[in-house]
C-alpha cells in the first residue's frame, strides 16, 4: 500500500484538488445555477477547463523544448568528457 501511495499519491492529491475546486465553483455559482439552470455551471466549467488545458499544453511544449535543449547540451558535454577519458586511457 505504501509503495502504491508513493507511486500514485500525486494523482490522488491532484484529484482531490480538482474535486475541491469544482465543488468550490459549484458553491460559488449556486445562486446563478438556481436562477439560470445547470447550463451556466457547465459553460463556466468547460470555459475554465479549456483555458487551463491551453495553458498546460503551452507549458508542456515550452518545458519539453527546454528539456531537449538542456539534455542536448548535457549529451554534448558527456561525449566530450568520454573522448577525453578515452584519450587518457589510450595513453596509459
Amino acid at each position: 500500500m505504501a509503495q502504491h501511495l508513493r507511486r500514485w499519491g500525486a494523482v490522488y492529491v491532484l484529484a482531490l484538488l480538482f474535486a475541491g475546486a469544482w465543488i468550490g465553483q459549484l458553491l460559488a455559482m449556486q445562486p446563478a445555477t438556481a436562477e439560470q439552470g445547470w447550463s451556466e455551471f457547465w459553460a463556466a466549467s468547460l470555459e475554465n477547463w479549456q483555458s487551463e488545458y491551453l495553458q498546460l499544453v503551452v507549458q508542456a511544449v515550452l518545458l519539453l523544448g527546454a528539456k531537449h535543449l538542456m539534455f542536448r547540451a548535457d549529451a554534448e558535454d558527456l561525449e566530450r568528457i568520454e573522448a577525453k577519458l578515452d584519450q587518457l586511457l589510450s595513453r596509459g
